[in-house]
């Protein structure tokens, strides 16, 4: 059987395996919605979960964020805590009103976690290495397939 192709702006195309459902195909990829206003973090963050597999969205403010995840799927979100135009524990809040069910991630460079803490699922350190990083991830994204969402946890502290 050959290989299906689907076109991707205009003339560019991506060839499918041979035997692939595309609906499935697809959608066995996980999304992660990656917030932060520094862009040398987000791109670092967003290229570390893209080679792990992922689908990764981006934005650079709350604002941009909510709009990404009003009108896309998204699987779980990691977002910085200082944002230009509100916290990440206020986006947080604002994100669990809207899907409840949509895990979040609190990634924060304060000694002490933020008091708003109890909207995400889990509580994040910047000084994380990669390995550590990508396990707490995949670990939250596997309770929350398991059991519909996932617990306030706080991992990674320094």
């Amino acid at each position: 059987m050959p290989s299906a192709a689907l076109p991707i702006r205009g003339s560019q195309q991506t060839a499918l395996p041979p035997n692939a459902e595309r609906e499935n195909f697809l959608s066995n990829t996980l999304v992660i919605l990656c917030v932060d206003d520094e862009p040398v973090g987000l791109m670092a963050r967003r290229l570390l979960l893209s080679i792990a597999g992922y689908t990764v969205l981006t934005a650079e403010s709350g604002d941009v964020a909510l709009r990404l995840f009003n009108c896309n799927h998204v699987d779980l979100v990691l977002t910085d805590h200082l944002l230009p135009d509100l916290t990440g524990a206020q986006l947080a809040s604002e994100m669990k009103r809207r899907k409840p069910e949509v895990p979040i991630v609190l990634l924060t460079g304060l000694v002490e976690p933020p008091s708003e803490f109890k909207y995400a699922d889990l509580l994040l350190t910047k000084g994380m290495t990669p390995p550590e990083f990508l396990a707490a991830i995949a670990k939250l994204l596997s309770k929350g397939q398991a059991a519909g969402t996932a617990t306030p946890q706080s991992a990674g502290s320094s």
